[in-house]
């Protein structure tokens, strides 16, 4: 995660509309994996643990913000839940950054050895619906944020 932490300081050195949420407490784990129904990847609790969640202008990272568990945009449970009505996504697939064209979303029909679950990127109103974007949770985001980087580095 201090790869992340550099990056969203790098970020923010780019654009001060960088909000981090702050870490997530154990408990908070807990009740996020007891309603989902599933263990977080290491790679995802290891964010929740260190930055809870964040934004970057209106993208949103999905996580838990602490003391408003399913009451604000940009909770992962009630991304997942509210995307879960919208527009009827799998069970297994949770939230983790909605945007104005689909959700990334952790998919837990599939791990890999070390506990990890790929990233797809769902748009539910296509006619594939899905299409992978990372291994697991940190590669994705890593990417994420480089590209970003990228983008604004080269902004005027």
């Amino acid at each position: 995660m201090d790869e992340i932490a550099a990056l969203l300081a790098r970020m923010r050195e780019l654009e001060p509309e960088v909000h981090i949420q702050g870490p997530a407490s154990e408990a908070e784990f807990q009740l996020l994996e007891t309603r989902f129904g599933h263990p977080m990847p290491p790679s995802y609790r290891a964010f929740l643990a260190r930055f809870g969640e964040f934004s970057i202008i209106n993208s949103v990272f999905s996580g838990i913000i602490t003391g408003k568990y399913a009451e604000s945009k940009g909770n992962v449970w009630t991304d997942t839940t509210l995307a879960r009505e919208w527009c009827k996504i799998p069970e297994h697939y949770l939230v983790i950054s909605p945007d104005e064209d689909g959700f990334k979303c952790l998919d837990f029909s599939r791990a890999t050895n070390d506990g990890e679950h790929p990233v797809v990127y769902h748009m539910p109103f296509r006619e594939t619906p899905f299409h992978e974007c990372g291994r697991d949770y940190q590669t994705w985001l890593v990417e994420n944020l480089e590209a970003m980087i990228e983008v604004w580095s080269d902004a005027p």
